[in-house]
């Protein structure tokens, strides 16, 4: 269920860095728990619970410049954070990482059904007035964890889950008002045989490569127009 299906906003609590940094490890720990025992017992069954990490970004558009923070952009941002709220359900949590970068963390993620709220979050978006009179234009990358059924990713290091999602926000055309784009494990992983330690070094260094061999999996978000975010 959606904020927006009758979950006040003010039961989202924004978080903040300090609050993540020791959040986070938590959350991948038992992820990584869960996958490892599903494993033991069905080598070939992935787990059917994910943790989500999805990075919202605001930006200027090319020869625009950013509304000033202490004045417009404040606002702006707390629209942002608006939007975000009405699509995450109540055991979503959202997170101020700066001035224009936004996470929400989804726990229990179906990851064929992972783009459906970040869908939703830049189809609001993309028929913001507010957003589009100030220039910036809205980004999502987001990473669906654990990336492997070897999911041994130190947890401390889950800074390097935000930098890959910030990395999947980076793609897309820059012209775009509002664009996204998931990573998932692909349907050729297991037999790899490729550990999360592994994987994630080689996500960034050539995501597009791993994608073409079913390693990993890119969700490219379709932003759909007159839906709103509850639909």
């Amino acid at each position: 269920m959606a904020a927006g299906d009758g979950i006040p906003l003010d039961h989202l609590k924004v978080v903040d860095n300090d609050f993540l940094d020791v959040f986070m490890p938590y959350e991948l720990r038992l992820a990584q728990r869960r996958a490892m025992v599903w494993g033991a017992e069905a080598p070939d069954l992935q787990p059917n619970a994910y943790v989500g990490l999805y990075l919202v970004r605001l930006e200027p558009a090319a020869g625009v410049e950013g509304p000033p923070w202490d004045t417009v952009g404040r606002t702006i941002s707390g629209h942002a954070m608006t939007l975000l709220r009405k699509v995450l359900r109540d055991s979503d949590i959202p997170a101020v990482i700066s001035d224009w970068e936004f996470l929400a963390v989804l726990r229990d993620v179906d990851p064929q059904r992972a783009f459906v709220v970040a869908q939703r979050f830049l189809t609001s978006a993309g028929e913001s007035g507010e957003l589009r009179e100030a220039g910036l234009l809205t980004r999502v990358g987001y990473v669906i964890y654990p990336l492997s059924p070897q999911p041994n990713l130190p947890v401390e290091r889950w800074h390097l889950l935000l930098d890959l999602a910030r990395h999947m926000s980076e793609r897309g055309r820059a012209t775009a008002s509002a664009c996204g784009f998931g990573l998932l494990r692909g349907p050729n992983l297991v037999e790899t045989g490729i550990p999360e330690s592994d994987l994630v070094p080689l996500a960034f260094q050539n995501v597009d490569t791993l994608t073409k061999a079913g390693v990993l999996q890119i969700q490219r978000i379709q932003v759909l127009s007159g839906m709103s975010p509850a639909g």
